[in-house]
């Protein structure tokens, strides 16, 4: 009973709603992969969409945006969402396994009849009776059954994989086949309706058995995982975060507490240095105005003495009196007369230091707290942008994994629903179709003429990202990140030369982006991470780097465009501008910035009737006019 134990356990953990906290009731899968109750999932969307007024909510999970499809209605939406069909056949399992479990066919006759067998192909419990009519049925006599208890025993990994019927949505139609031009399962009428001009179409063994694209999704996912938990792990950043505010608090503290610190010194110092002269100048003025303070008490004796004898003394005593005043008169005249006469006060004053004045006069802030949002390669949007000889404008719509077509006019005329990412687009030459680089090593290209269609596909052998078209070769110009490359390639994936880090640093890419052909074959790298754009002639002999310093600086450039002269655009992301030079490289000026609206700017081009289209990292389209 302990197998049994654990694969309910096991199973508990992965099938239970996050909304509600029980076993899934009629689970719903979400684009988004996560999965919830019908009525969970109905009430959470139903309060989202009165709150945020759009036709998209908030996945429960993982937060992310979840657009409602266009057939759903109001009290209804949760409906409009897959069956998690691998959900709703665990949490049978779930239910078979339990002690006591009643046979689903006399449940229905309600009637209480304890379950001994499980069907694997219509995932009922049966008992004895319900199983001899079950195993001798027209329809369900070759349906695999095994017993209860011997089900409990087994591990839930081969349970759940023997049941491999899975029905298709569409036709009820067990999937049988996989289509691998479009990456989709099929039953026969799939195949026979919707992929009868698909090339590829083989069995779901033989697709799991030789196809290596599964493998190569769970192997990235799998490291992307591990990215996440280690030094590069959101964890992690949230921690550098942290760790950087602090930083920056004290880094604060300590010039600023180094500045009082230095100002509590030299005050400190100061007053000191003002004691001792303030001491220097009470003797400088004792000296001064002692002798005044003398002489003025021996007037003010002689002077009361006259008049007190002169009122009551004998003329003979004023006259002693005076002719001994007058001898003193004539002993010290100098010293008397200089007892009427003002002198210069003696007092102290501070000068305050030039280089100091300026600065106390000049002083605004010790420093700057700047935010730097780390915009790496995961944080900018993979988006392309191009431009037809009809003016039309067709933008690769990552987010939603859209091909988007607007009319000249900012009109959405058209679109496309891809199954993986596009990276970038671009013209080829002058016909009407255009070449798109996706996720999973294919550039895949459309026509443009009225509606859009797929044309054709080309495997490649690396993960392209940036792609151009070469006028003057007829190739197409690509960039990989992965591999850190330029590639030359033919339109169907066949590499002709390869551009990458030379030994002697004169071609070096870091995370080479964007690319563009310029008229005269010279090719244009934009280097996210290396914060520059290259150029570099059609055979690969480097011509320029755009590294500048100051306030022409570059930081993480993305998009790059030329015109008819072979002036360069740059889309500047970090600076929330385009950068315009010659074509050598030299700087010209700054076409656009954040005065024009402009933010984010990531792919870019150059119309032929001059208007600059500029994709923005949040997915909006701007057209301005170039002159």
């Amino acid at each position: 009973m302990a197998a049994a134990s654990d694969n309910i356990d096991i199973s508990r953990e992965i099938s239970l709603c996050s909304l509600c906290n029980e076993t899934f009731k009629s689970p719903k899968v979400l684009t988004c992969l996560h999965s919830f109750c019908t009525t969970c999932l109905e009430d959470h969307i139903g309060k989202s969409l009165v709150q945020n007024g759009q036709r998209y909510f908030p996945c429960p999970t993982c937060e992310g945006e979840v657009d409602m499809p266009s057939d759903a209605l109001p009290g209804n939406y949760a409906n409009a969402f897959n069956e998690d069909r691998f959900m709703e056949k665990l949490v049978e399992l779930i239910n078979a396994m339990k002690e006591g479990k009643l046979c689903d066919n006399c449940e229905r006759r309600e009637e209480n009849v304890t379950a001994g067998n499980w069907c694997m192909d219509c995932h009922d419990a049966l008992c004895d009776s319900c199983l001899k009519v079950h195993t001798h049925g027209k329809f369900t006599s070759g349906h695999v059954v095994i017993a209860v208890e011997d089900m409990r025993k087994m591990p839930l990994e081969t349970i759940m994989k023997k049941n491999n019927k899975i029905p298709c949505m569409k036709h009820n139609e067990i999937i049988t086949l996989y289509c691998v031009d479009c990456r989709d399962p099929l039953c026969v009428q799939c195949m026979a309706v919707s992929h009868r001009r698909c090339e590829n179409v083989v069995t779901v063994t033989d697709a799991m058995s030789s196809s290596t694209d599964v493998q190569d999704v769970i192997g990235k996912l799998q490291n992307m995982q591990a990215s996440l938990e280690n030094a590069n792990g959101l964890g992690d950043m949230e921690g550098v975060l942290e760790e950087s505010i602090e930083a920056s608090r004290s880094k604060i503290m300590a010039i600023c507490n180094e500045l009082c610190e230095k100002v509590r010194k030299e005050q400190v110092n100061l007053l000191k240095v003002l004691d001792n002269k303030a001491e220097q100048a009470r003797g400088a003025l004792r000296q001064k105005i002692e002798p005044k303070k003398m002489g003025a008490k021996a007037i003010r004796s002689a002077n009361e003495r006259m008049k007190m004898l002169t009122r009551y003394g004998s003329d003979v005593e004023v006259l002693l009196a005076y002719n001994q005043i007058r001898k003193q008169f004539d002993s010290s005249q100098g010293d008397l007369e200089s007892l009427g006469s003002k002198e210069a006060a003696v007092k102290l004053d501070f000068e305050v230091n030039e280089t100091m004045e300026k600065f106390v006069k000049e002083f605004e802030n010790v420093g700057e707290v700047t935010l730097d949002e780390g915009d790496s390669t995961e944080g900018l949007s993979s988006w392309g942008v191009t431009c037809t000889t009809t003016e039309d404008i067709i933008v690769t719509d990552c987010k939603n994994k859209r091909i988007q077509k607007f009319s000249k006019f900012g009109d959405l005329v058209d679109y496309v629903q891809l199954e993986d990412e596009p990276r970038d687009i671009t013209t080829c030459g002058h016909n009407d179709y255009v070449a798109i680089t996706m996720v999973g090593k294919l550039i895949i290209y459309l026509t443009t003429k009225k509606t859009m269609q797929l044309i054709k596909r080309a495997k490649t052998e690396k993960q392209y990202d940036g792609i151009s078209y070469s006028d003057r070769e007829a190739v197409l110009l690509v960039t990989s990140l992965k591999e850190q490359c330029v590639d030359k390639i033919q339109m169907d994936g066949t590499i002709l030369r390869t551009f990458q880090n030379k030994p002697d640093g004169l071609l070096r890419f870091v995370e080479p982006r964007y690319i563009s052909a310029s008229p005269d074959k010279s090719i244009v790298v934009s280097d996210v991470e290396g914060n520059e754009v290259m150029c570099f002639t059609h055979d690969g002999k480097p011509l320029y780097k755009y590294t500048p310093n100051g306030s022409n600086t570059v930081k993480r450039p993305q998009g790059v465009c030329f015109d008819k002269l072979g002036n360069l655009f740059i889309a500047d992301y970090g600076n929330n501008r385009v950068q315009l030079l010659t074509n050598e490289g030299e700087f010209q000026r700054h076409v656009l910035g954040e005065e024009t609206g402009l933010e984010r700017p990531v792919a870019l081009r150059l119309s032929n009737s001059s208007r600059m289209i500029i994709v923005q990292g949040d997915g909006m389209v701007k057209v301005f006019s170039y002159s």
